[in-house]
């Protein structure tokens, strides 16, 4: 189990602010797991949300019109929050052990592309959640 433990880990030599920035890929990686499991937790939450009727001044009866609870909008927007979800575990994968290979080199990465397509992913669907809001279905 040793050998296997060994094998796995990093050893390297602490000079100057090595632990440190390798401490910060540490962090920065969980940051990308924490906003991954918030994706997720909103497109749930999305998802529940819209099969909840709301409308006080109609009773709808789900057994006649299924999509009147639970309409595409909020099946879409649901399932692509927790796909982009998904996605920010893998980019945050990736990123934490490529930053780690080119800190090993004494080289870092700056990942403008991959932080911009993020940011336009999770602005589209936003922005794609308040359009549904405003748009009456009904």
């Amino acid at each position: 189990m040793g050998r296997v433990i060994d094998y796995l880990s990093l050893k390297l030599e602490n000079k100057g602010s090595v632990a440190r920035d390798h401490l910060a890929n540490e962090r920065t990686y969980l940051a990308w797991i924490r906003t991954s499991l918030s994706m997720v937790t909103v497109g749930v939450a999305i998802r529940q949300l819209y099969r909840v009727s709301i409308d006080l001044g109609n009773e709808i009866d789900p057994a006649a019109d299924p999509s009147a609870s639970d309409p595409l909008a909020g099946k879409v927007l649901g399932v692509s929050f927790v796909a982009l979800g998904m996605t920010f575990v893998f980019v945050g994968l990736y990123r934490y052990f490529h930053s780690q290979l080119l800190m090993t080199k004494g080289k870092f990465p700056v990942s403008r592309s991959m932080v911009g397509a993020c940011a336009v992913a999770t602005l589209a669907l936003l922005i794609g959640l308040l359009v549904s809001m405003f748009t009456d279905e009904h």
